[in-house]
């Protein structure tokens, strides 16, 4: 079963980071606002959540995605919890890091993997342990009610404590490649499709002929997939240095 190349399967590991890696929850209340606001905005959707995990500067998702619904959810997401947080604390400008970070899932392996990682992610930063960390989906995997979809991911095993066991021996060297948020290159192409189509385009092979101000947008969304200038520049055909210099003038007309 596995998230969004547009992922086949309809899977996704969805992040999303506090500007300038700023925290974005600065107590319980605001994970509890951020938990409730993330159950309104999948309401009433095909999206289901299969994992996720609150950190202080940083969230992750993961989230099954049939009907391509995702986009429009996580937006009113983002800009609920901005509008709640600017107004708690009294500030003003970006709560999150542009625009969410979103690569797709294609096998039942790599599913597991992630939603492995994304539980592990109080573990892996030493803060707490599995059983102790309230603000992950490992307690509703235990049994806890919540939004959590976890018939999904236990349906592959053959019972709940399986799955625990499988939590439990931690982090692989498979999941350090999540942990700067990089794209592999064995799935490079299938993420700047899936952005190209999010876009309008068939795929990113169209970027060729879009205007230079369209081509500095989708550069700009490209990065923010996680995708590294070098694999850019490798799928679009653009130098690297070409790439640098249009993701800064889309960053300078957003600012505008």
């Amino acid at each position: 079963m596995p998230m969004r190349r547009r992922s086949e399967s309809g899977f996704y590991h969805v992040m999303l980071r506090g500007n300038a890696k700023q925290i974005i929850f600065e107590d319980d209340d605001d994970r509890r606002r951020f938990l409730a606001l993330l159950g309104s905005s999948t309401h009433g959707t095909s999206i289901s959540i299969v994992a996720w995990c609150f950190m202080d500067n940083h969230v992750h998702l993961v989230l099954a995605d049939p009907k391509d619904e995702v986009s429009a959810a996580l937006h009113d997401l983002a800009m609920s919890y901005a509008l709640y947080f600017n107004r708690k604390c009294q500030r003003t400008g970006h709560v999150f890091e542009g625009r969410y970070k979103s690569l797709p899932i294609d096998t039942d392996e790599y599913l597991l993997q992630v939603v492995r990682y994304v539980i592990n992610n109080p573990v892996s930063a030493g803060i707490s342990s599995l059983d102790d960390y309230p603000w992950s989906s490992f307690p509703e995997y235990c049994g806890q009610k919540g939004l959590t979809d976890v018939g999904i991911v236990l349906d592959m095993f053959e019972s709940p404590e399986d799955f625990e066991q499988f939590c439990r021996e931690g982090s692989q060297p498979y999941d350090r490649k999540l942990e700067h948020d990089s794209v592999p290159d064995a799935m490079a192409l299938p993420v700047a499709n899936h952005i190209a189509m999010q876009l309008g385009y068939r795929d990113v092979s169209q970027i060729t002929s879009l205007s230079r101000e369209k081509q500095s947008v989708f550069l700009s969304y490209l990065a923010d997939s996680g995708l590294t200038h070098k694999q850019i520049a490798r799928l679009t055909g653009i130098s690297a240095s070409t790439i640098s210099r249009r993701i800064r003038e889309a960053e300078a007309s957003r600012s505008l």
